[in-house]
């Protein structure tokens, strides 16, 4: 009869690393799922990164957790999201980068807790270790989760599965979306700490066994191709950027922004005429905000745009800040420009950022800090409008293009690339204005987001941006044509349209649902785990 061998004498086999380890393990952790981000996105650093916080918050008493979770997020999130101190200073960053923190400090909180308590049940101790990984990826996912939603609509950025845009494993987000990846990936991390601290004498030899069990399962992973969506047909389309002074803070004029639009266009269709840039487009995109306020109460605005559209004998997508029903309100709207015909369509940005596009509790918060508050003068409204719009494009013998729209953060969100498809697009035209962060890594890190969710969803991305990173990618995630940063140019291609829905799109919430169960799963587990304590030491009493 197998008898389970003793723990190594003098080692408390309920406990994590000790305070000063896993305080280092966790710093060195989230320092490296920055480094996996953009600019450096070196993707190894995020698997790295990843095991060394689940190792650090491995059977961590509460508070414990509550601390080593708070040091991960801090060097994880502060250098993440440096890119908001370029024009507003230290206040919002801190703010935003205390919040993200919390998350992270919540997430340690009940990691610690509920792999120590899983660790009492009297169960094998196999069961025992697949428990505790799966609920510990589950509730990184849920962590996820959480701060895509609250407060103010949530913040979806810095995702373990965003470390991933440009590794093996990406392909695998078209079949389980963005957060059944980032679960996946927390499990296959996990596996080494369960076995390290499994109570069983430690070693080396098994725990390295255990992270090889972790690396061929992720080789395995990544073998699985891209899913397959049924190509429609192509449409020729010339994504522009201005390289405008766009930001909020940038000296320029009312209508400068359009001009350099226009110029850059007006440029194009010169070379489309002499020969020398290929076919006449089908559609002209250009980003957000790139036709200023209201283009349709500006008879000046209007005439330069429909004459471009004439001269191209092409629609125009284009972005103007529209006013709104309710009074002091606007919308960040995207609208289709029809040569003579004018506006036949419209998207409204169903997520604008909070203290950026509107100011939530205004008056609470300019007690705090009257003078950024008093920075934002306009409040946006979500829009309710469809997220796919019909654009017919002249000379092409087909039903009218449905173009899926994100105004820059809207891409970040995962119900907005369901309602995409689900609204039938063929194509998804991912239009942002970055100028307010220069040339810091905000533009890349929305980018590989981008590149992530062309394949997602099994469609093309037109990232167009007014400075950059613009760039169309494929729905296998490599780029079909770029313009360098902070240069005016057009990108042109025959871009592929499809239709269909990936496994990703289908069962991604599913996905979501599945790694929360488990999540919670545990946490009632481990709760359960004081009951057979309790127990046991009253039989012995």
């Amino acid at each position: 009869m197998h008898t389970p061998r003793e723990p190594q004498q003098g080692r408390d086999p309920e406990r994590g690393l000790r305070w000063w380890q896993a305080a280092g393990a966790a710093a060195l952790g989230g320092f490296l799922l920055d480094v996996a981000s953009p600019g450096i996105a070196w993707w190894p650093a995020g698997l790295l990164g990843a095991t060394l916080i689940l190792c650090a918050l491995w059977k961590q008493l509460p508070w414990g957790g509550l601390a080593i979770g708070a040091i991960a997020g801090a060097a994880f999130w502060f250098p993440q999201i440096s890119w908001l101190t370029l024009y507003l200073g230290p206040i919002p960053w801190l703010a935003l980068g205390t919040l993200m923190t919390l998350w992270f400090a919540a997430m340690g909180a009940v990691i610690g807790p509920v792999t120590r308590g899983l660790a009492r049940l009297p169960l094998p101790i196999g069961v025992i270790l697949s428990a505790q990984v799966l609920a510990a990826a589950g509730i990184w996912t849920a962590r996820e989760l959480a701060q895509s939603s609250w407060p103010y609509g949530g913040f979806a950025w810095g995702r373990l599965a965003h470390t991933q845009s440009q590794g093996p494993l990406a392909e695998l987000v078209s079949w389980v979306g963005f957060a059944g990846l980032s679960g996946l990936i927390a499990a296959a991390c996990a596996v080494p700490a369960a076995v390290w601290f499994a109570r069983l004498p430690r070693s080396g030899r098994r725990t390295a066994r255990a992270a090889g069990f972790s690396i061929v399962g992720l080789i395995l992973l990544s073998l699985v191709p891209v899913a397959p969506t049924q190509q429609t047909g192509t449409v020729r389309i010339a994504a522009v950027q201005g390289n405008s002074d766009a930001g909020i803070f940038d000296d320029r004029e009312s209508g400068d922004v359009l001009r350099d639009h226009v110029q850059t266009t007006a440029e194009y269709l010169d070379a489309v005429e002499a020969g020398t840039a290929g076919d006449p487009p089908e559609l002209i995109v250009w980003p957000e905000n790139s036709a200023e306020f209201n283009l349709p109460g500006s008879a000046y605005a209007r005439g330069l745009v429909d004459g471009l559209a004439r001269r191209a004998n092409a629609p125009i997508v284009l972005g103007s800040i529209l006013p709104a029903d309710e009074p002091d309100t606007y919308t960040n709207s995207s609208l289709v420009w029809q040569p003579e015909a004018g506006v036949a369509a419209r998207y409204d940005k169903r997520y604008p950022v909070p203290f950026a596009e509107y100011m939530p509790h205004r008056e609470f918060y300019r007690a705090l800090a009257p003078d950024l508050v008093d920075l934002v003068q306009l409040d946006y409204l979500p829009g309710t409008l469809p997220a796919a719009m019909p654009i017919s494009v002249p000379g092409v013998g087909r039903d009218p293009l449905l173009a899926g729209i994100a105004i820059c953060f809207d891409i970040i969100f995962d119900e907005q690339a369901v309602a995409m498809i689900d609204d039938g697009a063929e194509v998804i035209l991912a239009q942002t204005n970055n100028a307010d962060f220069g040339r810091t890594d905000e533009n890349a890190q929305q980018l590989e987001i981008a590149r992530l969710r062309a394949m997602e969803t099994g469609r093309v991305v037109v990232n167009i941006s007014t400075v950059g990173i613009s760039e169309m990618i494929g729905p296998d995630g490599r780029a079909i044509d770029a313009i360098e940063p902070y240069t005016a140019g057009v990108m042109v291609a025959d871009i592929p349209t499809f239709s269909g829905e990936t496994p990703a799109i289908l069962w991604g919430a599913s996905a979501a649902a599945l790694w929360l169960s488990l999540g919670a799963a545990g946490v009632l587990l481990s709760l359960a785990s004081w009951t057979f304590r309790s127990r046991d030491e009253r039989a012995s009493a």
